[in-house]
This record gives C-alpha cells, sequence and structure tokens, in this order.
C-alpha cells in the first residue's frame, strides 16, 4: 500500500500485521517451552515470558478482528468466532481499534513521507515480509514470503484494487471534511495541508489506470484533466513543493 503506490490494500497491511505478530508470539512459545538447561534462570522469569506471550495474544486477536473486518467479516460473525459474544459487544470492545487502523492506513496512504510515523514498520511491507521470510520457512508454515520485483503483493496478501482506490478517495474526502464516519477527526493544519495534496495525487493516479483501459471514454478524460488541475493548483499553492528536486 505505501511503496510503489498502491500495491498493497488495507486489508493486506492488516494481515500482514497479525503474520508478524504471530511469528514474533510463536518464537516466545518456543523459548517458554524449550527443554534445557535453566540455571541461568531468576525467579519470575517464566511468569515474565507467560506475560508477554498473553499480551502479545491480545495483540493478535485485535488485529485479526481488524484484518476480519477489513475483509468484510460482520460483527455478529466475530463475536461468534470469538466466542459467543453478540455483534454489539464485538463492535464495543474492537470497534476503536478498528476504526484507528483505518484512519491511520488511510493517512499512510495519503502522505507516502509520513507513514511510518502512522503505521510503524507496517510503512515498509516489503522489508516486513523479507523479515518474515528469516522467521519462517515456507514448507512449514505454506506461506510464501518471498518479495520479487515482479509480484509487488505476495500471495495470500489483497493487493489493492482500482475499486478500492475509488473507496480510499471517498474515504478521504470525508476525512478532509470531517464528514461520515470521520465526523470530528482531527488533523494538525500540516496533516491537513498534506492529505488534500495527497487526495489530489492519488485522483490523478486512479484516472490515469482508468483512462489508460478506456481510452475512447471521455468521461473518465475529463475527470483525468479535472484531476491534474487540481493537483497542478495545489502545488502551486504549497511552498513546499516548489523545494522537491
Amino acid at each position: 500500500m505505501i511503496d510503489k503506490g498502491t500495491a498493497y490494500s488495507r486489508a493486506a497491511l492488516a494481515r500482514l500485521a497479525v503474520t508478524s505478530e504471530a511469528a514474533d508470539a510463536a518464537r516466545g512459545y518456543l523459548a517458554l517451552a524449550a527443554d534445557g538447561d535453566h540455571s541461568d534462570h531468576q525467579p519470575g522469569d517464566l511468569v515474565a515470558a507467560a506475560h508477554l506471550l498473553f499480551e502479545q495474544a491480545r495483540d493478535i486477536l485485535r488485529d485479526a478482528v481488524v484484518c476480519e473486518r477489513l475483509a468484510g467479516t460482520s460483527w455478529e460473525t466475530i463475536g461468534e468466532a470469538h466466542g459467543e459474544i453478540s455483534k454489539q459487544a464485538a463492535h464495543e470492545r474492537y470497534g476503536a481499534a478498528d476504526a484507528d487502523f483505518r484512519r491511520r492506513a488511510l493517512l499512510a496512504w495519503l502522505i507516502p513521507d509520513r507513514a511510518h510515523a502512522y503505521l510503524g514498520p507496517l510503512a515498509d511491507p516489503a522489508q516486513v515480509l523479507a523479515l518474515l521470510s528469516l522467521r519462517l520457512r515456507p514448507p512449514q508454515t505454506g506461506l510464501r514470503l518471498a518479495v520479487h520485483e515482479s509480484e509487488p503483493v505476495p500471495p495470500g496478501y489483497p493487493a489493492m484494487t482500482t475499486t478500492e482506490q475509488a473507496g480510499l478517495i471517498a474515504e478521504a474526502a470525508n476525512l478532509l471534511t470531517k464528514t461520515g464516519p470521520h465526523k470530528g477527526a482531527e488533523l494538525t493544519p500540516a496533516e491537513q495541508r498534506d492529505a488534500e495534496l495527497g487526495l489530489a495525487q492519488r485522483r490523478v493516479e486512479m484516472y490515469e489506470v482508468l483512462h489508460a483501459e478506456r481510452p475512447d471514454d471521455t468521461d473518465t478524460a475529463d475527470m483525468l484533466t479535472g484531476a491534474r488541475t487540481r493537483l497542478a493548483t495545489l502545488e502551486d499553492a504549497d511552498p513546499a513543493t516548489h523545494h522537491k528536486p
């Protein structure tokens, strides 16, 4: 989603978060279960290790819910899978985390230069996948984690579609106008400015793809022209863009 424009969808980033956290937890479980000489252990070490795994499991569960929601799973189904809790209880417990991830991922998409501030390591999905490939062996996990230039989004991680791009553009417009699900959202003046510029850039990218697919569609051509004009206007009004190489 951050690298190479729009490769990774939000669902892919959420799935990657779950996979990475599960890999870390798996190593902790193996260390806790390992036999051998424990003469160097201090009193409380086992409890501390077990508590860390408990905290990691809670994080994995939270991010698994976010991943399911981004994949379209209903709160009712999530509640049942969680342990027979109601959809209202599931939403009350995880709704804020779901909304927070969506917002941070949206801002990272709009403002790639600040992606790490919003998403941490997930701002560089290729690096996360490379680290995972060192921790997990594909024959054991069944996951292909290698990253190839010709395959920016590995199998198992949904790539961003034009439909999702259009949805994110509409969501970004709501965020900037503080309407819809983002009513009451607060952005700093710098975030507001950069997000507006990022939204204009993403619109141009989307219409360029659509125009390439349908070169004879005059409506798409007009939308592309309008998007480019809007982007040029914002760039002319933003002093920061005049200092870029």
